[in-house]
């Protein structure tokens, strides 16, 4: 399920799924056990590159065209830098769902045992 962000004077549709986190991996080179820690003593660069990977997964989930770079969207954040809070506590609370489901898939698992 995606989120609507408004960025600047743009509306954007936002998942932060598990394409998402793959999508910002490939971009930055991080590997699975860095997401452990995402968000802890991540750059701005970081960022503004797991925002767009949000951004991107949101348009595919949503059948809406991609058409957004990096340089964009930090010209974007630029005239409205809550934004990057405002996405980032979206990612939080997507990414925590996530986890929490693993949680109890893994509970489930161990009960069948």
């Amino acid at each position: 399920m995606f989120e609507v962000i408004k960025i600047a004077d743009k509306t954007f549709s936002i998942k932060f799924g598990m394409n998402a986190l793959r999508i910002f991996c490939k971009r930055t080179g991080k590997n699975l056990n860095d997401l452990q820690t995402l968000g802890q003593g991540m750059s701005l660069d970081e960022a503004c590159h797991l925002i767009l990977a949000g951004i991107e997964d949101g348009s595919r989930k949503a059948g809406q065209d991609f058409e957004l770079t990096v340089d964009e969207l930090s010209d974007l954040l630029d005239e409205d830098f809550d934004a990057l809070s405002r996405a980032m506590d979206i990612f939080s609370k997507q990414f925590t769902v996530q986890e929490a489901g693993k949680t109890k898939a893994a509970i489930k698992s161990r009960r069948k045992k």
